[in-house]
Protein backbone atom coordinates (compact mmCIF):
# COMPACT_ATOMS: atom_id res chain seq x y z
CA UNK A 1 0.00 0.00 0.00
CA UNK A 2 1.57 3.90 -0.41
CA UNK A 3 2.84 5.89 1.96
CA UNK A 4 3.85 9.20 2.92
CA UNK A 5 6.53 10.41 0.78
CA UNK A 6 6.44 7.30 -2.20
CA UNK A 7 6.62 8.81 -5.52
CA UNK A 8 5.15 7.01 -8.58
CA UNK A 9 4.50 7.73 -11.99
CA UNK A 10 0.94 7.42 -13.48
CA UNK A 11 1.69 6.35 -17.22
CA UNK A 12 -0.47 8.09 -20.07
CA UNK A 13 -2.70 9.88 -17.04
CA UNK A 14 -5.96 11.12 -18.30
CA UNK A 15 -6.22 15.00 -17.25
CA UNK A 16 -9.36 16.96 -16.78
CA UNK A 17 -8.74 18.15 -20.85
CA UNK A 18 -8.43 14.79 -22.39
CA UNK A 19 -4.48 15.00 -22.69
CA UNK A 20 -2.42 12.15 -21.95
CA UNK A 21 0.82 12.44 -20.68
CA UNK A 22 2.96 10.26 -17.84
CA UNK A 23 2.65 11.95 -14.47
CA UNK A 24 4.40 12.02 -11.12
CA UNK A 25 2.75 11.86 -7.77
CA UNK A 26 3.79 12.56 -4.23
CA UNK A 27 1.72 10.39 -1.58
CA UNK A 28 1.02 12.36 1.20
CA UNK A 29 -0.73 9.56 3.26
CA UNK A 30 -0.96 6.12 4.49
CA UNK A 31 -4.17 4.54 2.41
CA UNK A 32 -5.55 0.88 2.13
CA UNK A 33 -8.62 -0.79 0.90
CA UNK A 34 -10.69 1.70 2.93
CA UNK A 35 -8.70 4.43 2.61
CA UNK A 36 -8.46 6.43 -0.55
CA UNK A 37 -4.71 7.58 -1.48
CA UNK A 38 -4.23 11.60 -1.49
CA UNK A 39 -1.25 12.70 -3.43
CA UNK A 40 0.13 16.02 -4.76
CA UNK A 41 1.22 16.16 -8.41
CA UNK A 42 4.72 17.54 -9.55
CA UNK A 43 6.16 19.35 -12.40
CA UNK A 44 9.69 19.93 -14.15
CA UNK A 45 8.47 22.94 -15.86
CA UNK A 46 9.81 25.95 -14.04
CA UNK A 47 8.14 28.59 -16.11
CA UNK A 48 5.65 29.51 -13.30
CA UNK A 49 7.97 29.38 -10.62
CA UNK A 50 11.31 31.08 -11.26
CA UNK A 51 13.05 32.55 -8.62
CA UNK A 52 11.90 29.28 -6.16
CA UNK A 53 14.30 28.28 -2.97
CA UNK A 54 14.29 25.11 -2.51
CA UNK A 55 11.04 23.64 -0.27
CA UNK A 56 8.12 25.72 0.59
CA UNK A 57 7.80 28.52 -1.49
CA UNK A 58 4.49 29.56 -0.50
CA UNK A 59 4.01 32.90 -2.04
CA UNK A 60 4.46 30.94 -5.46
CA UNK A 61 2.05 27.93 -4.13
CA UNK A 62 4.83 25.15 -4.68
CA UNK A 63 7.33 22.92 -2.85
CA UNK A 64 10.59 23.18 -4.90
CA UNK A 65 12.66 19.91 -5.18
CA UNK A 66 16.40 20.02 -6.93
CA UNK A 67 17.44 16.57 -8.10
CA UNK A 68 20.23 17.53 -6.32
CA UNK A 69 18.63 17.08 -3.20
CA UNK A 70 15.77 14.39 -3.80
CA UNK A 71 17.85 11.35 -6.24
CA UNK A 72 14.10 10.07 -7.27
CA UNK A 73 14.06 12.98 -9.45
CA UNK A 74 16.05 13.32 -12.49
CA UNK A 75 15.40 16.88 -13.40
CA UNK A 76 14.60 19.60 -10.52
CA UNK A 77 10.75 18.79 -9.96
CA UNK A 78 7.72 21.21 -8.46
CA UNK A 79 5.21 20.02 -6.33
CA UNK A 80 2.32 21.96 -6.83
CA UNK A 81 0.34 23.29 -3.67
CA UNK A 82 -2.27 22.53 -2.94
CA UNK A 83 -3.54 20.70 -5.94
CA UNK A 84 -4.60 17.71 -3.87
CA UNK A 85 -5.50 14.48 -6.04
CA UNK A 86 -7.60 11.38 -4.44
CA UNK A 87 -7.13 7.84 -5.81
CA UNK A 88 -8.73 4.85 -4.82
CA UNK A 89 -6.09 2.33 -3.32
CA UNK A 90 -7.80 -1.06 -5.11
CA UNK A 91 -7.57 1.02 -8.65
CA UNK A 92 -4.15 2.28 -7.86
CA UNK A 93 -2.79 -1.47 -7.08
CA UNK A 94 -4.94 -2.41 -10.42
CA UNK A 95 -3.39 0.04 -12.76
CA UNK A 96 -0.12 -0.81 -11.02
CA UNK A 97 -0.04 -4.59 -12.15
CA UNK A 98 -1.54 -3.67 -15.31
CA UNK A 99 2.13 -1.42 -15.86
CA UNK A 100 0.30 1.76 -15.69
CA UNK A 101 1.87 3.09 -12.23
CA UNK A 102 5.54 2.75 -11.59
CA UNK A 103 6.48 3.43 -8.14
CA UNK A 104 9.78 5.46 -7.76
CA UNK A 105 12.58 5.71 -4.78
CA UNK A 106 10.36 7.79 -2.62
CA UNK A 107 11.09 11.58 -0.65
CA UNK A 108 13.54 10.95 2.15
CA UNK A 109 11.94 11.93 5.72
CA UNK A 110 12.98 14.88 5.52
CA UNK A 111 11.32 16.27 2.68
CA UNK A 112 8.40 14.99 3.27
CA UNK A 113 8.07 16.31 6.63
CA UNK A 114 9.24 20.29 5.12
CA UNK A 115 6.39 18.98 2.29
CA UNK A 116 3.70 18.74 4.53
CA UNK A 117 4.84 21.09 7.12
CA UNK A 118 4.63 23.90 3.85
CA UNK A 119 0.86 22.21 3.10
CA UNK A 120 -0.20 22.88 6.45
CA UNK A 121 0.08 27.01 5.57
CA UNK A 122 -2.65 25.55 2.81
CA UNK A 123 -5.38 24.38 5.03
CA UNK A 124 -8.27 27.21 4.32
CA UNK A 125 -7.84 25.82 0.93
CA UNK A 126 -7.34 21.64 1.87
CA UNK A 127 -11.09 20.19 2.38
CA UNK A 128 -11.18 18.86 5.73
CA UNK A 129 -11.84 14.94 5.16
CA UNK A 130 -8.06 15.32 3.12
CA UNK A 131 -6.98 17.09 5.80
CA UNK A 132 -7.66 14.38 7.98
CA UNK A 133 -6.23 11.73 6.12
CA UNK A 134 -3.45 13.47 5.31
CA UNK A 135 -2.36 15.05 9.18
CA UNK A 136 -3.86 12.24 10.90
CA UNK A 137 -0.85 11.37 13.20
CA UNK A 138 0.15 15.16 14.04
CA UNK A 139 -1.68 17.46 16.09
CA UNK A 140 -2.42 20.04 13.49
Amino acid sequence: MPNPGDVFVYKQYVFEDGSQRDKWFIVLNTSDSEKPCIVLKTTSNGNHYQGCAKGCNKNRRCFFAPNSWQTCFSVDTYIQLPQIFQFSTVNLLKDGFAGRIEFKQPLTSDCIAQLKTCLAGFKDDISPLHWALIFKTQNA
